[in-house]
């Protein structure tokens, strides 16, 4: 991203804002510079937030600059702080919609973390295309995903069943759990296939999600998982999912889970029994 072409605009932006150039509340430039200078996520985000309205060229590239932190927490505050100056936000988005087409890892993971913290719908079509895109790293397609998320529209789901294969389960298990925060999101069929995944965690989170969104058609998986899964939380995880589907097939399986080795599947299984119709 090219920041110095953010600040020359900026300038002209805030030459339109009120001459209260310092006001805010609370906030400015010198503290926001001061807690960048402590290396401390907390600071930072404890500063932008009493800067919130805070109108300044300095704080603007300052903040400007924190999009592009290697830490999640301070990219995701910067953009929180851009998402309240919409005329900034959107220059800043055009910007970052052309890395997510052409830039690294890093600055795809930039782009979609700002993307995603400011709720760019109109971006959606941009991060469909680059979780196609076979030259990113892990990094950037967690960020692709985080994004679709974080915006919440079905139209995001693409982003995400594309990453439900991703070769890294990190990937595949935060897509999952995106999929889960989609607003209006009608099915968990496409998680479905992941209750057989080879990793853990994977098949973890796929049955809270298949659970949590009533699908049906996840019965006999997770009544597998509950069977013979050698993970417990994965186990557990199962067990809870046949409570709320609450079909009484699952009784014979979520009776045997009760004498399951781990309390944590025990328990949730005599909870479920309690759930069935």
């Amino acid at each position: 991203m090219n920041t110095i072409g953010i600040k020359i605009a900026a300038v002209a932006v805030l030459a339109l804002a009120p001459s209260v150039a310092s006001a805010g509340k609370g906030g400015s430039a010198t503290a926001i510079r001061a807690a960048i200078a402590s290396s401390s996520p907390t600071a930072i985000i404890a500063e932008l937030e009493r800067a919130e309205s805070l109108i300044c060229e300095e704080c603007v590239q300052l903040v400007t600059n924190l999009t592009e932190d290697s830490r999640y927490e301070v990219r995701e505050v910067a953009g929180w702080w851009f998402a309240r100056r919409p005329a900034l936000k959107d220059m800043l988005v055009q910007q970052f919609t052309v890395d997510l087409a052409t830039g690294s890892t890093v600055k795809v993971r930039n782009a979609a973390d700002f993307l995603g913290s400011t709720k760019t719908y109109a971006a959606l079509p941009q991060l469909r295309t680059a979780i196609h895109r076979g030259d990113l790293g892990t990094e950037a397609k967690l960020a692709l995903v985080r994004a679709a998320g974080a915006i919440a529209h079905v139209r995001g789901n693409e982003v995400l069943t594309t990453a439900m294969a991703d070769s890294e389960p990190s990937v595949r298990a935060a897509a999952v759990v995106a999929w889960r925060d989609v607003l209006d999101q009608k099915t968990a069929e496409p998680v479905v296939g992941l209750l057989g995944d080879a990793d853990a965690n994977v098949r973890a989170q796929a049955a809270t999600v298949v659970g949590g969104l009533l699908e049906q058609s996840a019965r006999p998986a997770l009544e597998a998982i509950v069977l013979h899964d050698a993970d417990s939380f994965a186990r557990r995880n199962a067990a809870w999912a046949l409570g709320r589907l609450g079909s009484a097939a699952s009784r014979g399986a979520l009776i045997q889970a009760t004498t399951d080795s781990s309390t944590l599947v025990r328990g949730a299984a005599k909870a479920a029994l309690s759930s069935l119709h």
